[in-house]
């Protein structure tokens, strides 16, 4: 498989983290495309067929949590023999919409984009469509292109109710408790649906604390009500860690803090904010999303649940997704990622002790049944109730 990388000069002061990240994906730092390296195929006997070519935007690199996608679709298109040629958002709108350009200038059979700022969506739909090329939206869906995610309605609200569940039995309540949602307001509502209904949840169970539907928690919102607080941490390490930061001298100490966040990354700069503050033995936090929250889900009293969407596996979907569809299939609305809401009690169901990898992937969702034929996931046989 010939891998190319095309990474934007532009950058919000994680420049040398990406940099850093990229080198170990072979990945080069140059503003224009990388010369191209060559690894072997999963198939030899495949060398005289054309090999699919498809064209891949990671939403960021600056940061373990996507850089574990990354490599996961690496691996997964290397297996399935497909040309692949990936390209860096960098989390920049224009930098996504430049990308768009150079990707259809590849000429590919079929375009993977993960952006993360809405507002630019229905040009980079537009922009794939006009060129006739079939596409697929990662995470936060777009006009014009089949999408796959998680359903952070679901997960958000499962892990509310879990966090809340020992909330209550430690004898906090609504008096007594805050709940902090670290956001991602760029990324659009189907992203912060993971914070949003987390905190319905929460109010839903926890004895005195005042409801908020889901749908009134908007993202130009901050203090919402008695017991809420937003802000936004952009779903990345820093901006996270600081938005907690600046808002804890708000809260009086000795109450009671619940925190939710989009993704693992943000959840370990918001985390990394209440240690320093002191305030761990009064906080419980959830994550969503890596390796990382496997391992405080085990180490950490006060992380008690996890939302595992089993990131670094994405990329076997969606390369047999995009490969179903160059056969014809049709998508539904939504093709389903793998994901589950452990507790410090289940995490063992899914992991063997001491280890972040997982025994089996959970079964296809039911609208998943399109990729039951799928040679690639025959071939990797790593998802519950399917196989060769």
């Amino acid at each position: 498989m010939r891998i190319q990388a095309a990474i934007s000069r532009r950058g919000k002061g994680t420049l040398v983290a990406v940099v850093l990240l990229v080198a170990t994906l072979l990945v080069a730092a140059c503003g224009g495309a990388a010369p191209a390296t060559t690894s072997p195929t999963a198939d030899s006997g495949q060398s005289a067929q054309k090999k699919p070519f498809f064209t891949f935007a990671n939403v960021t690199l600056a940061g373990p949590l996507f850089v574990s996608l990354q490599e996961g679709l690496v691996k997964a298109a290397d297996t399935a023999s497909v040309e692949l040629k990936l390209y860096n958002n960098n989390f920049d709108g224009e930098t996504a919409l430049r990308n768009a350009q150079l990707m259809v200038q590849d000429k590919p059979d079929l375009i993977i984009m993960y952006n993360a700022v809405e507002g630019v969506g229905a040009s980079l739909g537009k922009t794939f469509n006009d060129a006739n090329i079939p596409c697929i939206a990662v995470n936060v869906r777009f006009p014009g292109c089949a999408w796959i995610n998680l359903s952070n309605k679901d997960i958000g609200y499962q892990t509310g109710q879990a966090v809340a569940n020992v909330a209550k039995e430690k004898g906090w309540s609504g008096e007594n408790t805050t709940v902090i949602l670290v956001q991602n307001a760029t990324a659009g509502e189907e992203v912060n649906h993971s914070v949003m209904y987390y905190y319905q949840a929460v109010a839903e169970t926890l004895p005195g604390m005042e409801m908020v539907k889901a749908e009134e928690i908007t993202r130009d919102k901050t203090n919402i009500g008695k017991n809420l607080i937003q802000v936004d941490g952009a779903s990345a390490l820093e901006p996270s860690y600081t938005a907690v930061k600046n808002i804890l001298g708000t809260i009086p100490a000795g109450r009671h803090i619940l925190i939710q966040t989009p993704n693992d990354d943000s959840a370990t700069g918001a985390w990394r904010a209440i240690v320093e503050a002191g305030r761990e033995q009064d906080t419980l936090i959830s994550g969503l999303g890596g390796a990382d929250g496997i391992k405080q889900l085990r180490e950490n009293p006060n992380w008690v649940a996890q939302g595992d969407i089993f990131f670094p596996y994405w990329g076997q979907y969606i390369i047999a997704m995009a490969l179903e569809m160059l056969k014809g299939d049709v998508p539904p609305d939504r093709t389903a990622t793998p994901q589950v809401v452990l507790t410090k009690a289940t995490v063992d169901q899914y992991y063997a002790p001491g280890s972040t990898t997982p025994k089996l992937l959970p079964a296809l969702a039911p609208e998943n049944g399109y990729l039951k034929d799928s040679e690639l996931l025959k071939k990797l046989n790593n998802i519950e109730g399917f196989g060769p």
